[in-house]
């Protein structure tokens, strides 16, 4: 009996060894610093108690992370392409809703609203994954007529960020899988070609953000009054930052957005240098376990997932970060697991939660 005990707790901690826990713990600190970020940033403002809302975003995305662990590998492969087809219905859909603050980009399903641009780029990574992991240039072809379909309707919400990433992130995955190559260098040069048009038909505020970003100190007090201020509130925190809901760009209200865009700067004011440090080594370690995923799998299907998953999460990164620090123009991309909202939040915990499930040492475990 002794023996059968000690077996199966030596079974249970071999186990627990073969969890990819670095993961998880770069997730679950993510999760908390957002939620501390998100209740500074409203602090002393009319969306005080907002972070109880995301509280519970974070609630539920914990719930998807840990039952996209055990989804069974095959479930995920069979199920992807009817997920696929069903969120572009509701691109479809979510056009003939009522806007709000201009746009068309959330539905709701009694108190609990969701954008499905959020919820596509997780479908695009699994079922993009699964095309291309397929030797079916037919379901290929027809797969990226969708792709580029559903970015138009992204587009049409309008979400010119959100449509970007959707086709940057086709062209990653393409661009890696080292087939049709004329066909991603010709969207290529069309997107270049195409680019005056594209800006010519762009919102008013969105060109607005651009010629701010071009041109900073004419349009200090506009266009760029949001990134001046961002910058302001990241430089006065110095090495050690003014302490924990002590900034005071941010009490002040100086720092429009600072809930979701330019949560950043909250982190930056309050944090300092030593706090932006720690947040990017989190983010870090998340990139690093994509990549040994990407090196180590045999199977293209989780490859391609792990390279489309580590751009997904580099480019929020770099864009939102860039943006506040004037290095980019003004989008509304979140910071991952930072940002306020509910969709942002569960679409990358799935995300990181399935690529987990990836990276099991033993994927017999959870298959």
């Amino acid at each position: 009996m002794n023996s059968f005990i000690t077996n199966l707790i030596g079974e249970r901690k071999e186990r627990i060894k073969k969890i990819e826990i670095i993961l998880v713990i770069a997730y679950i600190l993510l999760a908390f610093v957002g939620f501390l970020s998100v209740k500074s940033a409203v602090i002393n403002s009319p969306l005080e108690g907002i972070e109880n809302q995301q509280l519970m975003w974070i609630i539920i995305g914990l719930v998807f992370f840990t039952v996209s662990i055990f989804i069974p590998e095959r479930f995920i492969k069979k199920y992807t392409p009817i997920l696929f087809y069903l969120v572009i219905l509701a691109l479809v859909l979510v056009l003939f809703t009522t806007p709000v603050s201009g746009a068309k980009r959330w539905i709701r399903l009694g108190p609990v609203g969701f954008q499905p641009s959020e919820i596509f780029k997780l479908v695009l990574l699994l079922y993009l994954s699964y095309v291309l992991s397929q030797n079916d240039n037919k379901k290929f072809y027809f797969a990226s007529i969708m792709i580029f379909l559903s970015a138009g309707l992204i587009y049409k919400e309008p979400d010119f960020s959100t449509s970007i990433i959707v086709l940057f992130t086709w062209f990653v995955l393409v661009f890696v899988s080292g087939r049709f190559e004329k066909l991603w260098q010709y969207s290529l040069g069309l997107a270049l070609i195409g680019s005056p048009i594209i800006f010519y038909n762009l919102q008013e505020y969105q060109k607005g953000r651009i010629i701010g970003f071009l041109f900073p100190q004419t349009y200090s007090l506009s266009y760029y009054y949001n990134t001046a201020q961002a910058i302001k509130a990241i430089g006065s925190g110095g090495l050690l930052g003014e302490g924990y809901m002590n900034g005071y760009m941010n009490l002040s209200g100086f720092v429009p957005e600072s809930h979701t865009d330019f949560i950043f700067s909250v982190i930056g004011e309050e944090l300092g240098f030593m706090g932006v440090s720690f947040l990017l080594i989190l983010y870090s370690a998340i990139l690093w376990r994509l990549y040994e995923g990407y090196k180590k799998s045999d199977d293209l299907f989780w490859k391609y997932f792990y390279v489309g998953s580590a751009f997904l999460f580099f480019f929020h990164i770099f864009q939102n970060i860039g943006m506040n620090l004037g290095m980019l123009p003004v989008t509304g991309i979140p910071l991952p697991l930072i940002s306020n909202g509910g969709s942002s939040f569960v679409t990358f915990s799935i995300i990181l939660g399935i690529a987990t499930k990836g990276l099991m040492i033993e994927k017999n475990i959870t298959r």
